[in-house]
């Protein structure tokens, strides 16, 4: 069906707005941070409960870019969007050393660095692999 680009840009903007990312970055520092309480044995289910965490955190961050693409494809405001897309790329690299391995971070960041280059389009930077684990 058709989709209510109003609300679509509401939930975009409640998920990453500069104010707002840094509810979702406080929660990932404080349960994957180098700080975060461990408990006093670390089984099984304490590393299961970390890999899923940021399993939803990588499917928070596809879910933003989801939208993101809906939301181009949908009634668009290229001020809005630039600016959204931008903050989804500043939270990735924020939270990429909490949820994904080395090597997705490095790709993260090439792609952060790519996008800040003036002569290279914001939307190929945007084409973020959320397969790996970390």
């Amino acid at each position: 069906g058709k989709v209510d680009t109003k609300m679509l840009q509401m939930l975009i903007q409640g998920a990453i707005g500069t104010t707002v990312n840094q509810g979702p970055l406080e929660i990932i520092q404080t349960f994957l941070g180098e700080n975060a309480k461990k408990p006093e044995v670390q089984d099984d289910k304490y590393f299961r409960y970390r890999q899923r965490l940021k399993f939803q955190c990588k499917t928070f961050l596809s879910n933003i870019k989801a939208a993101l693409t809906e939301n181009r494809n949908g009634t668009f405001q290229e001020d809005y969007q630039r600016e959204m897309e931008e903050n989804l790329k500043k939270f990735k690299l924020a939270v990429s050393p909490f949820i994904f391995n080395r090597q997705a971070q490095l790709e993260v960041n090439r792609n952060f660095n790519k996008a800040m280059d003036p002569d290279n389009s914001l939307s190929r930077t945007m084409s973020y692999d959320y397969g790996h684990t970390g």
